[in-house]
């Protein structure tokens, strides 16, 4: 069955009747949802209303909120991607890509090979990208998106296993992940320098192997997520 999903940021949700106002019951609208046929609301924050749309007022609709559940859709602890800027689109299509995957937060990373400017400027964009993805996809929180950091400061602020998607890793069989989760980082088009490859190594990265081909960075980041949750047993 079709289910309509209103993502409504900020608004408490609880069982009973809610309010929607028009501008997050725009899609409703478009979608044509009728009285009595399904919807769910969406606070992002982990909280997830199920119900039906009651009645229509005005350019604003009425839910019936039947059951609440949290954190649907959500990894079992944190997973973190780290992904080095790119000036194009494709950074776009990545942010959506990881939220569908299912990723905690974004981290925009500035490395020497990074191209363009005004990064910082494009964040907000990147956030909305996120929100529209988690109504779509299912889950229930939309992932932080950060501003970026530069690759320093990443490496030193990064948590549990840490992975950078590497086409000359040993490919493991397994990952041992703990309550700090996984932290995948992927490099920009041009790839990282020695230096800065040594510098994640030393940060304690192991290489995860995404296959004999080479990817372009948009498609190493959803290889890399899908292949972490998988070998840490996540995706059961």
């Amino acid at each position: 069955m079709s289910v309509t999903r209103l993502p409504i940021p900020g608004h408490a949700i609880s069982l009973g009747l809610l309010r929607v106002p028009a501008r997050e019951a725009h899609h409703a609208r478009v979608a044509r949802v009728g009285p009595g046929e399904a919807v769910e609301v969406l606070d992002l924050d982990g909280t997830v209303g199920i119900g039906r749309l009651s009645r229509w007022e005005g350019s604003a609709c009425w839910v019936e909120v039947d059951r609440v559940e949290r954190d649907r859709g959500e990894p079992p602890a944190p997973l973190v991607l780290g992904l080095c800027v790119l000036h194009t689109q494709a950074f776009d299509w990545a942010v959506e890509k990881a939220t569908e995957l299912g990723v905690s937060a974004v981290v925009p990373v500035i490395s020497g090979l990074v191209q363009g400017g005004r990064h910082a400027a494009r964040v907000e964009r990147w956030r909305r990208i996120a929100a529209a993805a988690v109504a779509q996809c299912g889950r229930s929180r939309a992932p932080a998106v950060s501003e970026p950091e530069r690759l320093a400061d990443f490496l030193a602020g990064s948590r549990g296993m840490r992975l950078i998607a590497d086409p000359g890793a040993a490919p493991p069989e397994w990952l041992e992940v703990g309550g700090d989760g996984i932290t995948v980082l992927v490099g920009p088009e041009g790839g990282f320098t020695d230096e800065e490859r040594a510098a994640i190594l030393a940060a304690g990265f192991a290489g995860l192997l995404l296959g004999p081909r080479i990817l372009r960075a948009e498609t190493a980041a959803v290889a890399a997520l899908a292949l972490a949750q998988s070998l840490a047993g996540w995706l059961r």
